[in-house]
């Protein structure tokens, strides 16, 4: 018998069961189709109902459930009586995915796309994954459902790999090495345009432009001949480029430079305005000071505010090389505005500022971000801003462009800050059909003259409106049939538009009919994105928040995108624009019943909450997570490799998980929102500065008091209070007495001796000495009591520092020595790093420099391997007291300096009160020098 964790899958290419080294026999037919529909479900249940569809998806046997039993139990007799388990409705697969060669793929895709900069380690990822493929997936296997529904998709999965990877190689320039692969691939698929467009691009780059012209006549001689249309844009510009024989690959930019403008609208029309632009532009430019000119384009939401912007920042970003940033300040739309102390973090980051060398105060960032960009032409895109004060923190300080647009005219902006307005109206009739002639075509346009027309008056000029409906068109078979089904629900759109007014109201049916054109996953995803916070949503939270595979919702985001519902920015990083956000939650709330958004939401929060919890375990392995246990994952959270991966994976996330910690305290699911802060608390230490961790938990504790979750508030306090006594800041002890008074009316043991372990701390910061060891004492008592390992280390670590804020220097080397044995036998590194800082002290206040120096660098070393630089600078703070006590004063200044510096960075307040130490401490010894020489002098 074969047990169900030894098999291994290989199904693409020629089907292949092994076990142990050999060959599993699995019969062909039924069988097979069977273990393939487990395999491509891997982790999943799947209901009997769902597995007879795929075994007979055209004519099922009359005792079909019966049936399936009977093959699942053959496949046991084979697999093992394990590798198949009862699940609900039907059955699962317990074969861990790394064991089948498609997930082990999609494993690898997945950390490419994560990974999504083009560098060599996507590329790597890439070509593991591709290797993976013999050939045609489930080769060996009959099944109508798997050469229907299944294998295409696997062969589309495969093409954008192969095709990513490609355009790798092209740009890391070994373009002649993918020229066979792709005249192979052109001969199986010889209308595909983009395989045509990376051959004929890797002909030019090898330098053989002959022969890329004539890969172009082929391809296009295919596609008039077959098909009875011209090449597309990209073959068509392909093709240009090489005609132009310059250089196929974009110019290199420069270090430093950040290109931030979206992507240019393809069909962009003219408008008056975009002349008016270019004269204005022109005729600042004359001005020989070097300012920082303002434009503010102001008018009705949807009438093109940011395609124009973003079409003449595009026609004019050559002039300004150094830097062209964007930023979209949700002036207008769901939620609050960007704040502008928010909005010059947000730009700040985006030029790699590190977000713990940013300081708390607006005007402490806004000097920053002028400092910054200082030497710089920069063309900087400021979209859908509120107000003229939520713009002026981000103006650069001087020879720069700077965009904005706004519903708000912004006239403060112009008579303050010399802003040139420009009042963008709807697009004349000319300019719209011309708009609907460019997305839809000039001859569909020029045969539906009349519909087109009455479609542009229905419309009311607004760009986003014809664009969505011109698609819609395509698919419909026609303007008139658009214009048949808009006309009959005129009398909604007279209503949106005579009850308030609002301009949104014009886009309504043109919205409606994109949407009714989705198929039933992609309107679930549509009306389901609706409903998350945030302005920016992962590929990861958008699959929880659906409920369907992460594979299914990419594919699924994609159509959405496509039928520009959704916007792609950033692999693997989706948003949607403020109108059509609105048009989504509307239709949630008219389509989704009230269980299933609360699912949905449900989803979308365990998702946060237990991705937090995975990289938080990356951070710090040992952490006790009891608060977690009631809210089990419904969607697989996201593993972690290390600690930087886990790091850089809370840095991308942030902005948005503060976003749902918010919205989720203020919606009725306070539970969630205190417990994704408890899951960051590592992250916090690390990386954040401590008055936004404060501000964080503050919330949180409120959220944990609505949710009426004693141990959760106790929990929460106890972190505030570890917050405020990193900042010094005398009200950690409150927290922390508020803390334990939770736990003493939860009954919870051990909540109760953590709390009194820092209660002892606070009291020692407060030179209260006796009632800081009186509780440090008692936390140790409690931890013996009920066998808690790992507190009694903590708090023997705790009574050290108490004992040795009190003078007795040798016990508090005995409390340390004794939690060094506990954290080593429990490999409690982060304990031991901070338990080694304070053992150093102890050997310093009693003069044994060698044994605190060694302490503390052991203390370093561990702080480094936890990427916690802001706890390593403050050990490197006692090592120069004890290089500078030892006579190595230039030692000492060194690291003091590093030390000082680094506090800075993370906003520490501790930073200042080190640096008038290390002053007195100078000042003390110059004191004493000085002494010496007077008494040598009398003497």
């Amino acid at each position: 018998m074969i047990s169900g964790v030894d098999v291994r899958f290989r199904i693409l290419g020629p089907w292949e069961v092994r076990a142990g080294g050999r060959a599993v026999s699995v019969p062909a037919g039924k069988m097979r189709v069977l273990l393939a529909a487990l395999l491509v479900s891997a982790g999943e249940s799947v209901s009997v109902d769902l597995l007879a569809a795929r075994l007979w998806p055209e004519r099922a046997p009359r005792r079909e459930r019966a049936t399936v039993h009977t093959y699942v139990a053959r496949l046991r007799r084979l697999l093992g009586p394990f590798a198949i388990q009862t699940a609900r409705d039907g059955y699962q697969l317990a074969v861990a995915v790394d064991r089948i060669d498609l997930w082990a793929f999609r494993d690898l895709l997945r950390r490419a796309a994560e990974t999504g900069d083009g560098s060599e380690g996507e590329l790597k990822l890439l070509r593991q994954g591709l290797a993976l493929w013999r050939g045609r997936p489930f080769t060996g296997v009959e099944s109508v459902w798997l050469d229907r529904e299944v294998v295409p998709l696997l062969e589309d999965e495969w093409s954008a790999a192969a095709e990513r990877r490609m355009d790798l190689e092209l740009r890391s320039g070994q373009s002649s090495a993918v020229i066979p692969e792709l005249r192979d691939l052109v001969r199986v698929h010889p209308t595909r345009e983009s395989l045509w467009a990376r051959l004929i691009d890797a002909l030019h780059r090898s330098g053989r432009r002959v022969e890329a012209l004539e890969a172009y006549r082929q391809v296009r001689a295919a596609l008039v001949d077959e098909l009875g249309i011209e090449p597309g844009g990209a073959l068509q510009e392909v093709h240009a480029r090489v005609l132009r024989d310059g250089a196929s690959a974009a110019p290199p930019v420069e270090a430093g430079a950040t290109r931030q403008l979206p992507h240019d609208v393809a069909h962009f029309t003219g408008r008056a305005e975009l002349e008016q632009l270019h004269r204005l532009t022109a005729a600042m430019g004359g001005d020989e000071r070097r300012l920082t000119r303002i434009v503010a384009l102001d008018g009705a939401p949807g009438i093109g505010k940011t395609t124009l912007a973003v079409h003449f920042a595009h026609s004019i970003a050559p002039a300004y090389p150094d830097l062209q940033l964007y930023l979209n300040l949700r002036g207008y739309g769901p939620g609050e505005p960007v704040s502008p102390s928010a909005a010059v973090e947000a730009l700040l980051r985006g030029l790699g500022v590190r977000s713990d060398l940013i300081p708390p105060g607006a005007d402490e960032r806004a000097a920053l971000l002028r400092s910054t960009l200082a030497g710089r032409r920069v063309l900087m895109l400021l979209d859908n801003a509120r107000d003229a004060g939520q713009v002026r923190a981000l103006l650069p300080g001087g020879d720069s462009l700077v965009i904005v647009t706004s519903r708000n005219q912004l006239r403060g902006l112009s008579v303050r800050d010399g802003a040139h307005r420009v009042t963008l109206g709807p697009l004349r009739p000319g300019e719209a059909l011309a708009l609907l002639a460019s997305a839809y075509g000039p001859d569909g346009v020029a045969a539906e003259s009349g519909p087109a027309a009455h479609l542009v008056e229905l419309c009311a000029g607004h760009p986003l409106a014809l664009a969505i409906v011109a698609e819609r068109a395509q698919r419909a078979g026609g303007l008139t049939r658009v214009v048949r089904a808009l006309t009959d629900e005129r009398a909604r759109l007279d209503v949106f538009r005579d009850g308030d007014g609002d301009p949104h109201n014009d886009l309504w049916v043109a919205l409606s009919w994109s949407y009714r054109a989705l198929s039933p996953d992609a309107a679930g995803m549509f009306r389901k994105l609706g409903l998350h916070p945030a302005d920016e949503v992962s590929l990861a939270a958008a699959a929880a928040l659906s409920g369907l595979p992460v594979h299914r919702a990419e594919r699924v985001l994609d159509h959405l995108v496509a039928a520009h519902l959704v916007q792609q920015r950033r692999p693997g990083r989706y948003e949607l624009h403020d109108l059509v956000r609105w048009y989504a939650r509307e239709q949630a709330s008219r389509d989704e019943s009230e269980p299933e958004r609360v699912r949905a939401v449900h989803r979308l929060l365990d998702w946060y909450l237990h991705a937090a919890v995975a990289a938080d375990s990356r951070l710090l392995p040992h952490r006790r997570r009891d608060y977690v246990a009631p809210y089990l994952p419904q969607a697989t959270p996201p593993r972690f490799a290390d600690v930087t991966t886990a790091m850089a994976w809370f840095e991308e996330e942030y902005d948005g998980i503060r976003s749902v910690i918010r919205w989720a305290h203020d919606n009725g699911w306070s539970g969630h929102s205190w417990r994704i802060v408890m899951s960051m608390i590592a992250f916090f230490e690390r990386r954040i500065p401590l008055h936004d961790a404060i501000e964080l938990h503050g919330w949180a504790v409120a959220a944990a008091a609505v949710a009426g979750e004693r141990i959760g508030e106790g929990y929460v306090l106890n972190a505030l209070g570890c917050m405020c006594y990193y900042k010094g800041d005398p009200a950690a002890a409150g927290h922390f007495q508020a803390a334990l008074t939770c736990f003493q009316d939860a009954g919870d043991a051990r909540g109760e001796a953590m709390v009194l372990g820092n209660l002892g701390l606070a009291y020692g910061e407060q030179g209260d000495h006796e009632t800081a060891r009186w509780y440090a004492s008692r936390a140790l008592a409690y931890c013996e009591k009920i066998g808690y390992d790992c507190g009694r280390a903590l708090n023997l670590d705790n009574l050290g520092v108490a004992l040795q804020a009190a003078g007795d220097y040798d016990a508090a080397i005995d409390c340390h020595v004794r939690a060094q044995a506990i954290n080593r036998e429990l490999d409690q590194v982060n304990g031991e790093a901070t338990n080694q800082h304070h053992l150093g002290r102890a050997y310093l206040a009693l003069g044994r420099h060698r044994q605190a120096l060694h302490a503390f660098r052991r203390s370093i070393g561990m702080f480094r391997s936890l990427g916690n630089p802001r706890f390593e600078a403050m050990v490197r703070v006692d090592v120069g007291k004890s290089l500078f006590l030892a006579g190595h004063a230039e030692l000492a200044r060194a690291a003091w300096d590093g030390a000082v510096a680094t506090l800075k960075e993370f906003d520490d307040p501790q930073a200042r009160e080190v640096s008038d130490a290390i002053a007195t401490l100078q000042a003390e010894s110059a004191g004493r020098d000085a002494r010496r020489e007077a008494d040598t002098s009398q003497v």
